[in-house]
């Protein structure tokens, strides 16, 4: 059988081939994996042409596919095991990057299959460039809008920080035409790892890159190379920072699932904190964030709520959230201030400072009858004549100082002497400080405390490791956040079924903190006590679960069908090494 982009196929057997009527010749997908599932292929197709050429064995196919560099794309015609009369055509992008190319063949001397790699590829070209003419509309504000709208697909070869999908599409907000820089929700683009596709004008097609991932909120920034773009006549949108106030008029502008443009003459229903259950995986979930929804909401279309001139008020943009028994998704505008900010944090390279805390809106009545002075009503009155409300800790980070310093339940009154009653009070409270001082109000009355600000990258995730089938990283911030569990040990992402990881139970949500007694706090300190084992060794770990109870697994190592690797994410992107 051959391997190539997670993907598993072999020459159609004589059995499948009786069974169903058709000649033996072909190649059979066993598994579509990576790429051929991201090209919407499944399980059970027949591959019959690569490139217009006809394939009959996988060795055959190999070499079809072997001569292709990384990142290309090749066309590949097959029929279907419930449908062998008719074929289809695909287009599939090549990935020699995030898995290995291989062939395998069956020793039955040792009862092993040994593999080796397919030959190097040539070195991947460069992209090409081109230009397409944008659609024209006949509405003058949707059109403006319209050029600053850009398709965008994320396809992820790994699942890790909780999120299990592989394939996502949404829409991207041209900020700066000039650098090729646009902003997308966390529900297009969830993590780093992973290949970004942008579609301009429903034509042409040019990769992306993610550069910033917010850890806070639900924002991604990638980067595109404009000369690749050529003539095309995309433009940064123009922002409107006029907070978002019920009953106001708005465009919803945006594209749906085949990149048409939709709009909506619609108002603004409401602005309110956004309260969204745990997530069952522990992947990122929004708080401490005020969202607009608007009266009749579109369903299928994601874009920005605009003015009637054009400028854009708000991302209008996609939140997922699990319900407890399936994931949701829902639309909600996020204030345009919010998104400059992003850029402008991205840009300069500067870490997020944050409190580490997530907060709930709270009346002054419920204030009042926790005890809080009327002093303290008087200067929260005046300080949000509006809202008239308190802020209440919810959720502490799990290992942050103000994990170690408040408590759920108390009032949070001020910052460094400022008054805070709106989340966005908080973000700019502790903006660029690494210490602040905090007032709250709680069982023991009201006490100052002072309180280290967290440094937050966004640069989300920089290394993952496969181990004995399983896929391991650092804890993630959603674990701690939601959890309120602290970051120690290695996280257990997700494992492959039939590898050691699943036989022994090693499974996802586990944090390894010892390997036959010896802590592994970090991903290092693991690497260096597995690394060198000998295959079929047995090794002894202590994992800590949800609830931080701790379990003994016993593992025994399959080094010949599981071997370890990493990937790490360098200037030049990521890369693949082995750990054998």
């Amino acid at each position: 059988y051959v391997e190539f982009g997670d993907a598993i196929v072999h020459t159609l057997s004589y059995q499948l081939a009786r069974h169903y009527h058709t000649p033996i010749r072909g190649v059979y997908v066993a598994a579509a994996g990576y790429s051929l599932d991201a090209a919407g292929m499944q399980r059970g197709a027949v591959i019959t042409a690569v490139n217009r050429q006809d394939v009959q064995t996988a060795d055959e196919f190999a070499r079809a596919v072997g001569s292709v560099p990384d990142g290309e794309r090749i066309s590949l015609r097959y029929y279907t095991m419930e449908d062998t009369r008719r074929s289809q055509l695909r287009s599939v992008v090549v990935d020699r990057r995030w898995f290995p190319a291989r062939r395998c063949q069956r020793d039955d001397v040792a009862g092993l299959w040994n593999c080796v790699e397919l030959p190097q590829a040539p070195a991947a070209t460069a992209p090409r460039a081109g230009s397409v003419e944008l659609q024209q509309y006949g509405d003058r504000v949707a059109g403006k809008v319209a050029a600053s709208l850009v398709a965008v697909s994320f396809d992820m070869p790994y699942s890790v920080s909780g999120v299990n999908e592989r394939n996502y599409h949404g829409i991207g907000l041209v900020v700066d035409a000039a650098r090729g820089l646009l902003v997308t929700d966390r529900n297009t683009v969830p993590v780093s790892l992973g290949d970004v596709r942008l579609t301009f004008g429903r034509t042409l097609e040019i990769p992306g890159e993610v550069v910033y991932v917010h850890p806070l909120h639900n924002l991604t920034v990638i980067q595109y190379d404009p000369n690749l773009i050529g003539s095309t006549a995309v433009r940064a949108a123009e922002f409107s920072f006029e907070p978002l106030r019920p009953g106001q008029p708005a465009l919803v502008v945006g594209l749906d699932d085949n990149g048409e443009l939709q709009q909506r003459s619609t108002e603004v229903a409401d602005v309110h904190p956004l309260l969204l259950p745990l997530s069952r995986s522990v992947q990122f979930r929004d708080s401490n964030l005020e969202v607009a929804s608007v009266v009749n909401p579109p369903d299928d279309v994601v874009g920005v709520l605009a003015d009637n001139r054009g400028r854009v008020r708000a991302l209008w943009a996609s939140f997922a959230s699990d319900n407890g028994r399936e994931l949701v998704q829902e639309s909600r505008g996020i204030a345009a201030e919010l998104l400059i900010e992003t850029l402008q944090i991205a840009g300069s390279g500067a870490a997020l400072r944050s409190l580490e805390a997530e907060f709930v809106p709270q009346s002054l009545a419920a204030a009042r009858n926790l005890g809080l002075p009327d002093a303290w009503m008087l200067r929260i009155q005046q300080a949000s004549r509006l809202t008239r409300q308190v802020l209440v800790v919810a959720r502490l980070t799990g290992g942050s100082d103000a994990a170690a310093k408040l408590q759920p339940g108390e009032l949070l009154l001020a910052i460094d002497g400022q008054v805070m009653t709106r989340f966005r009070d908080v973000e700019r409270a502790v903006a660029g400080k690494d210490r602040v001082r905090a007032t709250v109000w709680g069982s023991e009355g009201e006490r100052q405390v002072d309180i280290a600000t967290a440094a937050l990258s966004g640069k989300d995730i920089e290394r993952v490791v496969f181990w004995a089938g399983a896929t391991l990283q650092a804890p993630h911030r959603a674990m701690s956040a939601q959890r309120s569990l602290p970051p120690q040990g290695v996280y257990v992402a997700f494992y492959a079924f039939g590898s050691p990881a699943t036989r022994y139970g090693l499974s996802p949500g586990h944090r390894i903190v010892e390997v036959d007694g010896v802590a592994t706090p970090d991903l290092d300190a693991f690497v260096r006590q597995v690394r060198g084992r000998p295959d079929r060794a047995s090794l002894r770990l202590k994992a800590l679960n949800w609830n931080g109870a701790a379990e003994v697994i016993t593992l025994k190592l399959d080094r010949h069908y599981w071997p370890s690797y990493e990937l790490r994410h360098t200037d030049t992107g990521w890369k693949r090494s082995s750990l054998e």
